[in-house]
């Protein structure tokens, strides 16, 4: 049996939604924040893609270095928003995994990181400009596999970083 429990993570994404929203200084319309929703999901892939060193800066600056610690906060982060904009776009059914599908996710690594974060890119913004269920639980299935397969990172380690997101953030 898988150590994530999806179920009961919505729950708490549902919980905290609430919450940070009442602590907005700025708030916003109902209609902006499904936007919002994707925009900082896109923030944190983007900052996630920066952290795993998957690409490499082509103008002046310093490259980062990878902090395993800092990539799985990141990654839970991500997570969560995932199941923010399930939560908003009620496509909660999406996000159930079984422990076959996720055992089924080893089958195929992708060697080329920048590939699999511009792919799950695409299709978040095909999920959000044309309202497809089905490039949100394609984005959904390689974020898993990105995380699980490709960066390594153990459900149980998975497991504490989503809870201490919510206890650190929201509690």
């Amino acid at each position: 049996m898988t150590e994530l429990d999806i179920a009961k993570y919505l729950r708490q994404t549902r919980d905290m939604m609430h919450e940070v929203s009442v602590q907005w200084e700025t708030p916003i319309g109902p209609k902006q924040i499904l936007l919002n929703d994707y925009l900082n999901l896109d923030v944190s892939l983007s900052e996630l893609t920066f952290k795993t060193q998957s690409v490499l800066l082509n103008v002046p600056g310093k490259q980062p270095r990878q902090d395993e610690q800092e990539v799985l906060a990141l990654y839970s982060q991500a997570f969560v928003q995932f199941l923010t904009i399930s939560l908003r776009q009620q496509w909660t059914h999406l996000m159930v995994m079984t422990d076959e599908d996720i055992a089924q996710f080893g089958r195929f690594p992708q060697r080329h990181l920048a590939h699999q974060f511009m792919g799950i890119k695409t299709m978040l913004l095909n999920s959000y400009h044309q309202k497809r269920q089905a490039d949100f639980s394609h984005a959904w299935r390689s974020f898993l596999k990105l995380g699980l397969v490709e960066l390594g990172i153990s459900q149980a380690d998975l497991h504490k970083a989503i809870q201490n997101n919510f206890n650190d953030n929201y509690a």
